[in-house]
């Protein structure tokens, strides 16, 4: 019995990040809940904010701070090496409210080196959305700030964590609940 629940849990693993085209949310066994609350408090900034698994997604919610030089939340994987050079972007299913939101990738664990961010946002404030990103439209970031670059084609065969961040350093409170993240080919 011990065999069969770590080989279910395996193939549950290599499905939630990398291995599949899709990372499904939710609190079920079958579901990912590899993604993890980061936020600007990590340098003293004073955002409140919240992860949750529903039954059928990821939400974060809170309070953006702009005090002590903080105005961010994100959600990230766990660093895991993963090769995405296979695929042209990704769609995510989502609903929010009162902020633009990023998705992130990046290629290494330093974080003083670069990083990719590309924006999206809802057009209908709490109404479920499909949005499609492609990898050729992220932006290359330092420490926060563009330098002007988009990603190069190379960075997507090593991807060591993906995560999804508030955008615009906007004071208040914001909602983003993500059902899916599909890659594309």
């Amino acid at each position: 019995m011990k065999k069969l629940i770590l080989l279910v849990l395996c193939i549950s693993a290599l499905q939630s990040f990398g291995q599949s085209s899709i990372i499904d949310f939710g609190n079920s066994a079958e579901k990912n809940q590899e993604w993890k609350l980061l936020s600007d408090n990590i340098m003293g900034g004073v955002t409140k904010s919240k992860i949750e698994y529903t039954n059928n997604s990821v939400l974060l919610t809170g309070n953006i701070s702009l005090d002590n030089y903080g105005g961010f939340s994100s959600i990230k994987t766990k660093y895991k090496s993963v090769d995405l050079s296979k695929y042209i972007g990704i769609k995510i299913k989502f609903k929010s409210t009162n902020q633009k939101f990023a998705f992130t990738l990046e290629d290494n664990q330093n974080w003083t080196q670069p990083n990719y961010k590309r924006e999206f946002s809802s057009k209908k404030e709490d109404t479920w959305e499909e949005v499609i990103i492609y990898f050729k439209d992220f932006q290359e970031v330092v420490i926060g700030e563009p330098t002007g670059n988009m990603m190069k084609s190379k960075s997507l065969k090593n991807i060591v964590r993906m995560g999804i961040m508030t955008y615009e350093k906007k004071e208040g409170p914001f909602s983003l609940e993500v059902d899916y993240i599909e890659f594309i080919k």
